[in-house]
């Protein structure tokens, strides 16, 4: 009978702790009101989670593969089932396949793509799964702009009707504000169209921000110095995997964000790489 005691005040202990516990967690979660941005550790490959004001989840691409359900099972509250909003930079692989894992899992409100003649059947088939769960797609191009808890989301890139032969020409140009931070997502945007946007009033979008998304995983068919020089941002982050075949990020690249004094993060020597805002 002793014995059955002791098991008892031992359950009731146990069940108290993890009670606590949960319920300590779940009220840290929801007093941390700062809006957090979280470049996934996803391979060789793009995916940034941002939960804006801890109650709004944000995803910008997808990766490769299924390693982007492990940053959303890190970063993302346990019970949030919910992506209100999804982008995709533009139909490549490496930025998209990730959500064919995503999709089922988890519920995607809105999905906003861009209008490009490179389409594969992969990402067909990813359009119609979604659309099959009843997410809307959404295309989004130049002076475009989406509101959220008073933050913004801009479309600096692309144009409606633009032709280009090379894909990513298409990339969107992706600017995120909250207050005074900004943040350049620039998915795989070649020297091309950097050079288009620093001759254009849209210039004035890109000046002095706080993060940069380097274009295509720090490929020297990417960052430009004008682009660079008149962004100026204070941090840099290259999404990128471990030994890839591409060589990425190419030395080049690197050279030009140590002579400007950019601190440079990547995925490929961090992993998961988190911010929140503001930060310093």
């Amino acid at each position: 009978m002793e014995e059955l005691n002791i098991s008892k005040k031992q359950i009731i202990l146990i069940l108290t702790f993890s009670f606590f516990t949960f319920f300590g967690y779940f009220l840290f979660q929801n007093l941390d009101s700062k809006t957090k941005i979280v470049f996934c550790d996803v391979g060789q490959g793009d995916a940034t989670y941002i939960r804006i004001k801890n109650k709004v989840d944000v995803l910008i691409d997808a990766g490769p593969d299924k390693k982007i359900l492990n940053c959303l099972g890190k970063h993302m509250p346990f019970w949030d089932k919910k992506i209100e909003l999804a982008f995709l930079s533009h139909p490549n692989k490496d930025h998209y396949q990730g959500f064919f894992f995503i999709n089922g899992r988890y519920k995607i409100e809105r999905f906003v793509t861009v209008e490009s003649p490179f389409v594969s059947p992969s990402y067909k088939n990813l359009i119609e799964n979604l659309k099959k769960n009843q997410v809307l797609i959404l295309k989004k191009f130049q002076g475009d702009q989406i509101n959220i808890l008073n933050d913004r989301f801009l479309f600096l890139w692309p144009v409606k009707n633009y032709f280009s032969s090379e894909d990513n020409d298409y990339s969107h140009l992706l600017l995120f504000q909250e207050d005074d931070f900004k943040a350049l997502f620039t998915g795989d945007a070649s020297p091309k169209i950097l050079n288009l946007i620093v001759e254009t009033n849209t210039v004035d979008f890109i000046k002095n921000i706080n993060l940069l998304k380097i274009p295509h995983h720090g490929s020297k068919n990417g960052l430009t110095k004008n682009f660079l020089s008149i962004s100026n941002p204070k941090i840099a982050v290259i999404s990128v995997g471990k030994n890839n075949a591409y060589g990425h990020p190419a030395k080049e690249v690197l050279e030009m964000l140590k002579a400007q004094k950019v601190k440079i993060k990547r995925t490929d020597e961090e992993g998961d790489i988190l911010f929140k805002i503001p930060f310093n």
